[in-house]
């Protein structure tokens, strides 16, 4: 099935606004990114499951930053039309780590492997899978 120029848009919109309310948003905002039981793996391990998870998760993580600020960077997006409403996308991601003022340091490079559905009329994370090639220690 070939993917449509509007459901391209619509879903690249979801991977920036996955990226934006991961590094700046409200725990909510990053949860509502994934269906209501999506899943986060790392590394092909279950990491996460479910909004409630995932609320936490990201609370966890902004509230650790110390004040640094965190940026992910997306490339190479890649999307295959499964059926009409499911959507396999692959990205690369840099993340990068930071104090305020200060140049950003390289902390994380991936490629993520996502299974994206249509529900209520929004595409949504159904699956992501984050393979680590890189990560800095804390």
């Amino acid at each position: 099935m070939k993917i449509t120029g509007d459901e391209y848009a619509e879903v690249t919109n979801l991977y920036a606004y996955y990226n934006l309310s991961s590094d700046g948003g409200t725990p909510e905002e990053y949860a509502s990114c994934f269906t209501l039981d999506g899943i986060l793996k790392f590394n092909g391990e279950l990491f996460q499951q479910g909004r409630k998870a995932l609320i936490e998760f990201k609370r966890e993580d902004q509230g650790g930053r110390q004040g640094r600020y965190r940026r992910h960077w997306n490339g190479s997006i890649h999307l295959d039309k499964l059926d009409a409403g499911t959507i396999r996308g692959r990205c690369y991601l840099q993340a990068f780590n930071g104090d305020p003022g200060d140049e950003p340091i390289l902390s994380d490079t991936a490629v993520y492997e996502d299974l994206i559905v249509k529900v209520d009329g929004y595409w949504k994370f159904a699956v992501r899978d984050l393979a680590f090639d890189f990560r800095r220690k804390k």
